[in-house]
């Protein structure tokens, strides 16, 4: 995924990285120049918390998903196949 493909989960604003990793299990969160927060929680999250926030409906954890979770191009592939084998 290109850089410019994340964004913040707050905000919604362009960011060029969500972390930085120093060494192997030590990262530091980057946070977004428009609001001043951390980019993205989320990728320190389990996959349950991230679902309950999901069934919850909270704007935040759909912009991680959406934007900085899955790879766009899986996604585009994916639809094309859907409709193709569907119609």
């Amino acid at each position: 995924m290109a850089a410019s493909e994340h964004r913040c989960v707050g905000c919604g604003f362009r960011v060029k990285s969500l972390f930085i990793q120093y060494s192997p299990g030590n990262i530091r969160l980057m946070k977004c120049g428009n609001c001043k927060e951390v980019a993205d929680e989320y990728i320190e999250c389990e996959r349950m918390i991230i679902f309950i926030d999901l069934i919850l409906h909270r704007p935040k954890v759909y912009r991680h998903v959406l934007y900085n979770a899955i790879n766009p191009a899986t996604v585009n592939i994916q639809v094309k196949n859907y409709f193709n084998s569907s119609s």
